[in-house]
């Protein structure tokens, strides 16, 4: 009886483990869709921590405001917090030849995290430097102060969705280049064989366990027998 009652437990809880796996593959097909159909692409700025002013700690987008700019605001609160400057430093306030900061003067831009210092990402409209074509990139410290400045460079114009733009700095010299973001999309056919080859993985697994719990159980019958006769030839 335990060993029925261990099978059934460990049924149910694979069967379990199936269903639920099921629902948040089928439940997240919306979601899923959502996340791909935003109206945003990447952009990154990569730069050598040699040849940058000391005292860099990150680097910025700095795009000419244009006349009744729909996306320019006095402060981006939301990128200054994960930046850790404040509407007072440096770059906030930086406005020469009508260059502003992408990040903190603007609301088109969502900074997301560096990476082993030197590779800035964020998160951008798409197709935004069709409407800036010419940039420049401005070198900041900690606190947000502007150490530096590069020569301005004009960006690529770019015709298809999911534009990756991405600035490699050196020095006072800027280059740029834009390429399509590599699209992944999975259709209801495909969640559906996804799930069933999770199913049919689940069911084997199952069906395995059984069969090595019934060849235990039958071992044990086998011993117990055999200690029985033994005990009967002893006691003759």
């Amino acid at each position: 009886m335990k060993v029925k009652n261990r099978i059934k437990r460990t049924a149910k809880a694979l069967i379990a483990v199936c269903f639920a796996v099921f629902m948040c593959i089928f439940g997240g097909i919306n979601a899923f869709a959502v996340t791909w159909d935003i109206d945003h692409s990447w952009q990154l700025i990569r730069f050598d921590e040699d040849k940058v002013p000391e005292g860099t700690a990150f680097a910025d987008i700095l795009i000419k405001d244009k006349w009744h700019d729909k996306y320019a605001v006095d402060f981006n609160e939301e990128n200054g917090e994960a930046l850790g400057v404040d509407k007072d430093c440096g770059l906030a306030k930086y406005d020469k030849d009508g260059y502003t900061s992408l990040l903190l003067r603007h609301n088109c831009a969502m900074f997301d995290y560096s990476i082993q210092g030197n590779i800035f990402y964020s998160l951008i409209r798409e197709k935004l430097y069709n409407r800036y074509r010419t940039v420049k990139v401005a070198y900041c410290d900690k606190d947000g102060n502007v150490l530096g400045v590069t020569d301005a460079v004009k960006v690529k114009h770019a015709s298809h969705k999911n534009a990756v733009y991405s600035f490699d700095v050196e020095g006072e010299s800027l280059s740029s280049s834009v390429s399509k973001a590599p699209e992944l999309r999975l259709g209801i056919s495909d969640v559906i064989i996804i799930t069933i080859l999770l199913v049919l993985i689940i069911l084997i697994i199952l069906r395995r366990i059984i069969k090595y719990t019934e060849k235990a159980n039958t071992k044990r019958m086998i011993k117990r027998i055999r200690s029985g006769e033994d005990d009967n030839e002893r006691k003759e």
